[in-house]
């Protein structure tokens, strides 16, 4: 059983001293200019943490006086109109969360998390809100993220970086926020082009997104259990090892339940580094998925210490040697795949 001797509080420090490194594939070493004005630290975006504190526009150009310039997060969240951001998360967790539940709730801090993740999901908090006219303020929302992931892409497409590894940091919040805006892109789309598949097709931004994301954890090796393991020691905290496993799992299945739903159908795109464009391909077989399914739902969407207790009470420690191979989900992917 995994012992709770520890409060609650302890995993959130633990989570989020593993969050933060995970990030940035490629540490960002330029400050924005409003960073760089004020001589403040600048933990790098965009947006930075600083700049969303200050609910002013973050870019990382200097330009001509008088330009508007890279407006990036720059409407999003006015002073006298400030957005209410906890209330679009209360929304996420009530209405989205029991839907796609790969962001693990008992651990998460707003005040902590990766501004971009925050975001994303206060986005899907303003769209499942159903008011129209916060519906309306959630596409524009969307619209600002795409171009600040795009933005960042060197610091999170591993599938265009060089000497990738397993070994490599994985920037979980990062990838969480990305494959929520794709979720975004579907569930906001008023009419969506069908494939012979029968099955929805994504427009160009977000297809070039989908696939660099696939690709990307290809490249880390999210796909197998072993290396999901060894991102661990056997001295880490028990709770906080069994949530990092789970959170990777539920993210690799939520993103395989997307691959699914979706047209395999070949789409081109231009991208700003390419001088062609290239094919898209998000495939992902479930032959890939060398981990157990996820385990547990009670223990992972207890939202307080007193849930958390009680749901953990039958729960075993993970064992960092045991591979688990008879139960991989890629020994039932003929089943799935006919599914």
């Amino acid at each position: 059983m995994i012992s709770f001797s520890k409060s609650i509080d302890t995993l959130r420090r633990h989570v989020r001293q593993r969050h933060p490194e995970d990030e940035p594939m490629i540490p960002t070493r330029q400050a924005c200019v409003n960073c760089r004005t004020l001589k403040a630290r600048c933990e790098g975006g965009p947006p930075c943490t600083g700049c969303l504190r200050r609910r002013i526009p973050c870019s990382f150009h200097d330009h001509p006086k008088g330009s508007t310039g890279d407006n990036t997060f720059g409407q999003m969240s006015k002073p006298d109109r400030p957005v209410k951001t906890q209330d679009f998360l209360e929304l996420y967790f009530q209405r989205f969360h029991r839907h796609w539940p790969f962001v693990h709730r008992g651990s998460f801090n707003p005040s902590n998390e990766t501004p971009l993740l925050i975001q994303s999901m206060v986005a899907i908090g303003m769209w499942v809100s159903n008011v129209p006219k916060t519906q309306s303020a959630a596409i524009d929302l969307h619209q600002t993220l795409n171009e600040a992931i795009y933005q960042q892409r060197d610091k999170w497409d591993a599938s265009i970086a060089d000497n990738v590894s397993s070994m490599c940091t994985w920037p979980i919040p990062m990838y969480q926020a990305i494959l929520l805006h794709i979720i975004f892109s579907l569930v906001s789309a008023g009419s969506t082009p069908v494939g012979l598949d029968l099955k929805p097709s994504l427009p160009g931004i977000e297809a070039g997104l989908l696939a660099s994301l696939v690709g990307s954890c290809r490249e880390l090796g999210m796909f197998q259990y072993r290396n999901i393991l060894a991102r661990y020691k056997p001295g880490d905290l028990p709770t906080f090892v069994w949530v990092g496993v789970e959170e990777v799992k539920r993210f690799v299945l939520a993103l395989y339940k997307v691959c699914s739903a979706l047209s395999c159908d070949g789409h081109t795109a231009n991208f700003e580094e390419c001088t062609t464009p290239r094919v898209l391909s998000w495939s992902l077989p479930a032959s890939e998925l060398q981990f157990p399914p996820p385990t547990h739902d009670l223990l992972w969407n207890a939202k307080g210490r007193e849930e958390w207790m009680s749901a953990a009470e039958d729960v075993d420690c993970i064992d960092l040697g045991d591979m688990m191979e008879s139960e991989w989900i890629s020994k039932s992917a003929n089943i799935l795949q006919l599914a």
